[in-house]
């Protein structure tokens, strides 16, 4: 008997230690948090590194194989190769850019707390250019000034031709290094085409669409807290729609994830969904559904964004794009857009994979993820760089052909593979030790700034004010 109950007692706690369990005593209930959220980007962070050193140093892995002749390597099969070929991880910041903004206003429009809604709205709005803009300048000039002190000289000579084009190359004189800077500050801010990007860090591209994407959200909340759910829900279809007909570059990237973000965080407080989720009836089919969801989401996302027409099953997807997407867009990050709806999709219908994502490690890679985004470029080529090929970028010498004309020397070649096998894994740990240290002294300075801005800026009045929407009767039903 004693060792039948230390052997039940053993069991029990096998639960415990792992690593997505929640420690709130309410095992399966991640109903109650939001916790997941951040795991998730926690994972989307990991998932824009992986693709960057795979676009630095292995660029045939964004193909289904190395050349039409030659079979599939293991990274290039159907789902292994989603990590290494790019495109999912700002596909998942676009959605949780618009979960998160729509989260709060949604809860207070349906407990009938409008004036609380449109408040937050105002507020989360007026914060979100500094709380993005702040960081990314100071990641933008922490990068100018070390290309002043030839950081990249390396990066500019390396055969990586990925890395060459990201590296930026200096002016001729210290003034005009400073005008770059203000001017790739506005490229990064008011540039509308996307394929133009700011020198120092090129990864800041997609900053820009983020902060609309959460402008759309918030114009979409004011407009439509006073609707009733089903309504409010239809007008974000419809808006989902009409930017899934417009073929324009990352369309379905950024404003149709973010809308999905929205009518998901919408989702999430309605009663019959919660009903659904505490469902015994529905248990099965509910798991059944989430796991074809997963397994369909990971296979379309597998679409490669090379030459699709090397493998059959890529080439079946191509040919299906042509009756599923506006012509003139761009299928690989169509299919991913659709692929990675499906897979949160079967995020919200399962409690266990809530539950993982909310495990302390991936909550923790989430807490450092915009660090991680902002910073992992610069360390990329330059300290990982100088791992890989040297830290001088010598010899360099130009010679002549028998014309006269200069000859510049081969680019600098990569050093053994077991140099990457240790070098990888060394950038990644200073990487998260950067990033940490970012979050814990550079977030929240930003965040004192762009709070005294806030103050400075806002009516010290009464702080309930007026009310923004007169209430004569009761609140409009949510449903």
């Amino acid at each position: 008997m004693p060792e039948h109950f230390s052997y039940s007692r053993l069991w029990e706690s096998i639960p415990n230690a792992l690593p997505w369990h929640t420690g709130d005593g309410v095992k399966g209930d991640p109903r109650k948090t939001v916790k997941w959220i951040d795991g998730l980007r926690g994972f989307a962070s990991v998932l824009v590194v992986a693709t960057h050193l795979a676009r630095a140093w292995d660029y045939d892995l964004f193909a289904p194989r190395d050349n039409p002749d030659v079979p599939p390597r293991l990274l290039q099969q159907i789902i292994l190769r989603i990590p290494w070929q790019g495109r999912i991880g700002v596909t998942i910041f676009a959605f949780l850019t618009g979960y998160v903004c729509a989260l709060k206003p949604m809860k207070q429009s349906r407990a009938g707390d409008t004036n609380g809604a449109f408040v937050t709205v105002a507020k989360s709005a007026f914060r979100r250019p500094p709380r993005l803009v702040f960081p990314a300048t100071i990641a933008m000039c922490i990068s100018w000034t070390l290309a002043q002190f030839g950081a990249y000289t390396v990066g500019n000579r390396c055969d990586s031709s990925w890395t060459r084009d990201a590296s930026p190359d200096l002016q001729d004189t210290l003034w005009k290094e400073i005008i770059s800077l203000f001017k790739n500050f506005l490229v990064a801010w008011t540039n509308t085409d996307y394929r133009v990007h700011m020198i120092y860090d090129e990864h800041q591209w997609a900053l820009l669409p983020l902060l609309k994407c959460s402008m759309l959200i918030y114009i979409v909340s004011f407009a439509t807290i006073l609707c009733k759910y089903r309504y409010r829900l239809l007008i974000c279809v419809l808006l989902i729609a009409y930017f899934h007909q417009d073929p324009q570059l990352d369309r379905e990237t950024f404003q149709i994830q973010a809308l999905y973000g929205m009518v998901l965080s919408d989702l999430s407080y309605e009663q019959r969904y919660k009903s659904f989720l505490q469902s015994e009836t529905y248990r099965w089919p509910r798991r059944i559904l989430g796991f074809s969801l997963f397994i369909g989401g990971l296979i379309v996302c597998s679409y490669p964004g090379e030459h699709p027409e090397w493998a059959g099953w890529s080439n079946r997807m191509f040919e299906w794009a042509e009756y599923l997407f506006p012509l003139g867009s761009n299928y690989g990050k169509r299919w991913t857009a659709v692929g990675m709806d499906m897979i949160i999709m079967s995020i919200f219908l399962t409690n266990w994979s809530k539950e993982f994502l909310s495990s302390s490690i991936l909550l923790w890679f989430g807490k450092q993820s915009f660090a991680v985004y902002l910073i992992h470029g610069t360390l990329l080529r330059t300290v990982l760089v100088w791992m890989v090929y040297g830290i001088s970028g010598e010899p360099w010498v130009w010679t002549q052909d028998p014309e006269g004309n200069p000859v510049p020397p081969p680019w600098l070649p990569r050093r053994a593979p077991w140099v990457f096998a240790v070098s990888i894994p060394c950038w990644l740990v200073l990487l998260y030790f950067c990033a940490s240290m970012w979050t814990t002294y550079v977030d929240p300075f930003c965040a004192r700034l762009t709070q005294r801005i806030e103050k400075t800026f806002f009516d010290d009045g009464d702080e309930k004010g007026p009310e923004l929407i007169p209430m004569t009767s009761r609140p409009m039903p949510t449903v």
